[in-house]
Order: structure tokens, then sequence, then C-alpha cells
């Protein structure tokens, strides 16, 4: 049971607490027309107070019955009220344990995926360090090998120079 039909529950208690007040402004009514009747009536005085005592004990009856009736209503509708309050309340209980549990369920799905990516982001970060490792070995190697070959190079031009010269003087001395 919601929110509206605990409204419209309300609403309707109070149109009968209006009612049960009409009826009893109507037995007001009939009870006062009728001592009023009795009052203006052509009988005796011992007759007239006769009539408004029996009128009188008719309108003190009818108004407890009327009373009873409203009270009894009162309760039933008090009774299943609470009720429907009870049981709204337990809805609403058992609809937030659940979506308790799918949050819980949700965090718990995200707290994994999370993991999952730090465990592959470090992975990865491991395999780039191990790869710059690699490759700034690789680079020194070829630095030296460079170094190495530009030192021969340097030798050998340095050889052909000589011989050039010594070429070039021979000739010259010829």
């Amino acid at each position: 049971m919601g929110l509206f039909d605990y409204l419209e529950r309300k609403k309707r208690e109070e149109a009968r607490r209006k009612q049960a007040e009409d009826v009893g402004k109507v037995a007001a009514g009939t009870a006062l027309g009728a001592l009023l009747g009795v009052l203006f009536a052509p009988k005796s005085g011992k007759e007239t107070r006769g009539d408004i005592a029996n009128k009188a004990q008719e309108v003190a009856e009818n108004v407890v019955e009327v009373t009873k009736d409203t009270t009894e209503d009162i309760k039933v509708k008090a009774g299943e009220t609470g009720e429907n309050i009870k049981k709204s309340y337990e809805d609403i209980k058992v609809k937030a344990g659940e979506k308790k549990e799918e949050l819980n369920e949700t965090i718990e799905v995200a707290k994994a995926k999370a993991k999952a990516i730090g465990e592959i982001v470090k992975d990865e970060s491991e395999d780039i360090k191990e790869n710059l490792k690699d490759n700034t070995e690789e680079v020194k190697e070829s630095v030296k090998e460079v170094k190495e070959d530009i030192k021969d190079g340097a030798e050998e031009a340095k050889k052909d120079v000589k011989e050039a010269k010594e070429k070039v003087e021979n000739e010259v001395k010829k």
C-alpha cells in the first residue's frame, strides 16, 4: 500500500467522521422537533410531560445506538489503517533491503573490475618497464658498435690517407 492509498483512506475516514456528525445533528434535530411537537400539542400537562419523557428516552437511545455504531466503525477502520500502515512499512523495509543488496552487489562487481584493471595496469607497466630496460641496453650496445665502427673507420681512413700520401711522395720522387 502506497502513500496515495493511505491519504485516500484518511480522506474516507474524515468523510465518515463528518457523516457521523451529520447523523448526530439529524438526531438532535429530530429530538428537538419531537419535543416542540409535544410541547405544542393540545394535551394535558401530565400527558405532555410523559410524552416528553418518552421522546427524550427514544432520542437518548437513538444517540447511544448511533454512537456505538460510529465507534465500532471507527475502531474497525483504525484497525485496518494500522494493519495497512504495518504492511506498507514492511513492504518498504523489504524493498529497501533488496535495493541495499543490489547496491552491495554492484559495489562488489565494481571492486572486482577495479582490481582486475589494477592488475592489468601493473602487468603492463612491468612489461613496459622491462621493454624500456631492454631497449636501453640495445641502444647502449648500438652506441658502442657505432663508436667502434667510427673508430675503425677513422683508423682505416688514416691508413688510407697515409698510403695515399706515400704514393703521392713516391710519384713526386719519380
